[in-house]
């Protein structure tokens, strides 16, 4: 476990991929748009396209699928995405920041993650997995791929640094992010890779449980409909990109508060108080630098709270996000269930601390906590033991633009 292979990836051409591929994570309705009127080589018209006839029959739903359908083709028509001949393994690397990060971009067995092979460490929701399932049904574009990480692997770096002496298939630098990848395509080198995969004792889904669930969904349904299935079909693989534990990146999502009912300052500093150490502080110190801290900004000021009162030797609980959520979240504001709260924002990644104050400062938000990120040896600890993380607890990098490697299920 687990188990990978070479495919048949779609990339596009070395010509025109800062013009295809497109980042996910700012991208609005409103975006789209204005990337459509100005790009047609953009793979955002495979994401959300232009319906140019709303007189055909079929839901609005059912129109854009057709039309992503389309423009797919054209798209490969066209030459703007082309489809390697032969089956490979890519080796990609993403460089941000003065950051770096290489993995191996395959694609992974369905049955890995559901016979949990492959370890989960978030829940899932049913209506958002619909909408992926309904994507891959309708369009077979597997375009978003699941981040997979694993314990460092001292024979998968030497082949992953023998692959980089070689120039890259492709190298390009969209938004301040580099992007190269390397196609390997030897058999004897991707027999091995898969060999030691397969040998692998552990692996964990860092970012993409929606997406991996989904794929896994639509591999079942489509078997179901197969007389003829053998188990070798694109369907029962999800693209998914490998990463070394030791080389990913993990930030916290600080959690923004907006209050429904007016709660005075001095309630809720002096509940703070009762429960834990707290002090003020500059805030350019808001953003904790160890574990077991909370940065704290209310009213103007900034505090730091020391949560190492209430530690119980117990991963899941340990957690800062649980001990904020369990101690300081429920008690305080009544927040039971964060995930549907609507007072409660998160706020991820890399922020502009100051920009954000400024919106405490103007009553966007009432106060916020800022958090020190998870580690990853107690994100695979909780995995091994089977529980799931709080929501929205990690934020991963790195993150992959689409476009840029996809695998097509038929």
């Amino acid at each position: 476990m687990p188990v990978i292979k070479p495919f048949h990836a779609i990339l596009p051409s070395a010509d025109k991929v800062d013009r295809v591929v497109i980042n996910l994570e700012n991208l609005s309705l409103k975006s789209a748009k204005e990337v459509r009127a100005i790009n047609e080589d953009s793979f955002v018209h495979l994401l959300i396209p232009k319906i140019e006839n709303y007189y055909l029959r079929g839901s609005k739903q059912e129109l854009a699928f057709q039309k992503i359908a389309e423009n797919f083709e054209d798209f490969i028509n066209q030459g703007i995405l082309l489809k390697d001949k032969e089956p490979a393994i890519y080796i990609y690397q993403q460089e941000k920041e003065g950051k770096s990060y290489t993995g191996i971009w395959t694609v992974s067995s369905i049955d890995d993650y559901i016979n949990n092979s492959i370890k989960k460490h978030e829940l899932t929701r049913p209506e958002r997995e619909r909408g992926l399932i309904e994507y891959l049904q309708q369009t077979g574009i597997d375009a978003n791929p699941v981040l997979i990480t694993y314990p460092p692997h001292q024979e998968l770096e030497l082949i992953i640094c023998s692959v980089l002496t070689n120039a890259p298939s492709l190298d390009f630098t969209q938004d301040k992010v580099n992007h190269r990848i390397w196609k390997v395509n030897e058999e004897e080198k991707m027999d091995k890779i898969c060999e030691l995969f397969s040998q692998m004792k552990q692996s964990y889904i860092a970012d993409g449980h929606h997406r991996a669930a989904a794929a896994s969904t639509f591999g079942i349904e489509r078997r179901k409909l197969n007389l003829k299935h053998q188990g070798n079909e694109e369907y029962n693989f999800f693209s998914s990109v490998y990463i070394s534990a030791n080389q990913l990146e993990i930030l916290p999502f600080h959690r923004f508060i907006k209050l429904d009912t007016l709660i005075a300052d001095e309630a809720i500093l002096s509940f703070i108080k009762e429960n834990f150490e707290i002090q003020e502080i500059e805030k350019e110190a808001l953003i904790p630098t160890k574990a077991h801290y909370l940065g704290l900004y209310f009213n103007h000021k900034s505090y730091s709270i020391n949560l190492n009162v209430k530690l119980k030797n117990e991963v899941l609980h340990d957690l800062d996000v649980s001990l904020l959520q369990h101690y300081l979240l429920e008690p305080m504001f009544g927040m039971n269930n964060p995930r549907e709260d609507k007072r409660l924002n998160f706020i991820g990644g890399e922020i502009a601390l100051n920009q954000h104050l400024k919106e405490i400062d103007k009553g966007i938000y009432d106060l916020a906590f800022f958090l020190y990120p998870t580690a990853i040896d107690d994100l695979m600890k909780i995995a091994d033991l089977g529980e799931t993380m709080p929501p929205k607890s990690t934020w991963f990098e790195p993150k992959f633009p689409a476009g840029l490697i996809t695998h097509e299920i038929k």
